[in-house]
């Protein structure tokens, strides 16, 4: 028994190390993209200005945060704000969702013959945890004002065990907007420098 709770502190300790460390690394980011172009199709070369739904008006901080990021990756892609006239009204927000583990497996019991040569069932010793898992969702939508319609629509996935949501928006908006204006599905991904050694 002594032997047991020695190997359990030191896979605590292996848990709590990797759990430290996990977030000062560089984390690459894969997001599955779906974007659709409207009847107005998109184009790169025009201004925007945020608009809001009721009820992103709640947390109007978080909101802030959220355009703040939205407005750098739009840009990237050569939209520029202007929040007098912009012809694209953007809005953007997310959503994060606790789902099982895909990679979890139960522990199961294996049969061992015991000295009195009858089988018996043995568990595993060390400890079965399930990792948490999230998706996280960005969606973000470009309607032209000029005649009322939603020129672009796209939306990032990404599962994974970590819950920093604001640190994962900034790469999957950029995974949500590549290609950007044409539309279609595909996988993308975008590494997140370890924090203080983001891109300049």
């Amino acid at each position: 028994m002594p032997h047991f709770f020695h190997t359990l502190a030191r896979w605590s300790a292996l848990a709590a190390l990797v759990g430290l460390t996990g977030c000062s690394l560089p984390r690459m980011i894969d997001s599955d993209v779906q974007s659709f172009a409207g009847a107005a199709l998109p184009v790169s070369n025009a201004d925007f200005r945020f608009e809001r739904l009721p009820s992103q008006q709640q947390n109007p901080g978080l909101q802030d945060t959220l355009e703040s990021m939205a407005q750098e990756a739009l840009e990237r892609v050569g939209l520029t704000r202007n929040d007098t006239s912009g012809r694209y009204l953007a809005q953007v927000g997310i959503g994060v969702d606790n789902i099982r583990n895909p990679h979890y497996r139960p522990p199961r019991p294996r049969l061992v013959r015991g000295a009195d040569g009858k089988l018996y069932e043995e568990w595993p010793v060390m400890p079965d945890i399930e990792v948490p898992w999230f998706r996280h969702r960005v969606h973000l939508t470009l309607r032209d004002s000029t005649i009322s319609q939603v020129a672009f629509e796209t939306t990032a996935i990404f599962d994974g065990p970590w819950r920093d949501t604001l640190n994962l928006v900034p790469p999957m908006l950029e995974a949500a907007l590549k290609d950007y204006p044409n539309p279609g599905s595909r996988r993308v991904v975008v590494e997140l420098p370890a924090p203080g050694k983001e891109n300049p």
